[in-house]
């Protein structure tokens, strides 16, 4: 069997699209957390400078905020924090930061670095001012370096982490695909062994019950069903070659006898007619191959409908009641009203007449035939009884072929086929059919699906 190449596969193509949803959804969350970090920096930030101007107002009123101002300028003139005195009209008195105030409350604007000078990688400044009781201005802030820093940090951390994910990803939805490629290519090796015409192997189940357990299954009686037919082709063939051999001999025989010079019209015309009753048996064979194998095929399945079973039993009990007394038989039945079943009723009328037409010719006159259908317990079920001499078990799947007929139906007419149809109809509805001794005789059982 051909390689399959992974990156043509469908659980390839699946990885794929898994990776590059993960990738979108990963930068989605990514994205989401590092507003939130930087949010709770930067209101991090505005609380520390919120505190300092609460520590210089105090200074203010203790009459220490000149000095204030020059120690912190002192120990870190370069920033990150700033301050600004200034007088009434904005001009700076004391502090680090280059800013001329215009109003109260918060502003955030563009960092001019610690009086001109600036070597982060700050670009703003948050800054408070609020002027003093003396008309005085006081302006204390921060920049945010921080926060620039600790975007860059999440974003190479959040780098790492995504690419990381995604190649993750990449290598377990691979390894996933590997799998799911093994065990494919084991189920197609099978199914490659039976198309070579092996029969002797078994699609193993891992027993996990998952999706493959449940193919190997449907695909254990795809092969197996595919199996049956191909023997049952082959038993026909073999069948066919046997039992019709006989007859086709008879007519020859009679129509070489009819052609010799010497046969007098009278003899002629009955060798015509023995061969033309030949012909007609031989007929009523095909026609009866051609109709299981109709049945076989399941294209009936498309003429399904709902139909009334119970009336169908009816039918078929006041048909052959009056044939089985002909016969010298009784045929009396017991059937439940009102059960339904969805199937083809002309194939199921053909099933039930040919189970009553065995039970007729296959038993002595004075046996009883009976014919029930009765629902109980949620089971539909049908039989056929009789009182004759049944059938031996060993026989009991084997009369369900084609062409088999027992030593003691030899002497009746028919040729081997009437269970073989039952059977097929039986299968095509989904019947469980069963062959069971009646003590004395034959009971075959019936047990139909439930109409849903």
């Amino acid at each position: 069997m051909a390689r399959i190449n992974p990156l043509r596969t469908a659980a390839f193509r699946m990885t794929l699209i898994q990776a590059s949803l993960f990738a979108v959804l990963v930068a989605v969350l990514l994205g989401i957390a590092w507003w939130s970090v930087s949010e709770y920096a930067e209101a991090q930030l505005r609380a520390n400078v919120k505190t300092d101007m609460a520590s210089l107002l105090q200074a203010a009123a203790d009459g220490t905020l000149d000095r204030q101002i020059q120690q912190r300028v002192a120990v870190m003139p370069l920033g990150p924090d700033y301050y600004l005195l200034a007088d009434a009209q904005g001009r700076r008195i004391a502090g680090n930061l280059r800013y001329r105030p215009t109003a109260t409350g918060w502003r955030t604007v563009p960092l001019q670095g610690a009086l001109g000078e600036d070597n982060t990688d700050a670009d703003e400044v948050h800054l408070y001012a609020t002027r003093l009781p003396d008309g005085r201005w006081l302006i204390a802030g921060s920049d945010n370096r921080s926060v620039v820093e600790l975007s860059e940090l999440l974003s190479r951390r959040f780098l790492e982490i995504g690419v990381s994910a995604l190649l993750l990803v990449l290598l377990t939805g691979g390894i996933g695909g590997w799998l799911y490629m093994r065990r494919i290519d084991a189920l197609g090796e099978l199914a490659e062994r039976a198309l070579e015409g092996e029969a002797d192997f078994i699609i193993a189940r891992s027993g996990k019950d998952d999706e493959f357990d449940r193919l190997a299954d449907r695909l254990h009686r795809m092969l197996t069903r595919m199996h049956v037919l191909m023997d049952g082709m082959r038993q026909v063939s073999s069948d066919i070659a046997h039992d019709l051999r006989t007859p086709l001999m008879r007519m020859r025989q009679r129509l070489e006898a009819g052609s010799d010079p010497h046969t007098d019209e009278a003899r002629l015309r009955d060798s015509v007619q023995r061969a033309l009753a030949e012909v007609d048996d031989l007929l009523a064979t095909f026609r009866a191959l051609l109709r299981i194998a109709s049945v076989e095929s399941r294209q009936r399945r498309s003429g399904f409908e709902k139909l009334n079973l119970s009336a169908l039993f009816d039918a078929l009990a006041e048909t052959y009641r009056p044939v089985a007394e002909d016969l010298g038989q009784h045929l009396s039945a017991d059937i439940d009203a009102n059960q339904h079943l969805r199937g083809d009723q002309a194939l199921l009328a053909q099933m039930l007449a040919n189970l009553i037409e065995n039970a007729l010719h296959h038993t002595p006159a004075g046996s009883r035939i009976h014919l029930d259908l009765q629902g109980r317990a949620g089971r539909l079920v049908g039989r056929v009884t009789d009182s004759g001499p049944g059938i031996p078990a060993g026989d009991r799947e084997r009369v369900l072929r084609r062409f088999v007929r027992l030593d003691s139906s030899r002497s009746t007419p028919g040729s081997g086929l009437g269970l073989a149809l039952v059977s097929a109809v039986a299968d095509l509805h989904g019947i469980q059919l069963s062959l069971r001794d009646a003590q004395p005789g034959l009971v075959v059982e019936l047990s139909f699906p439930l109409a849903a």
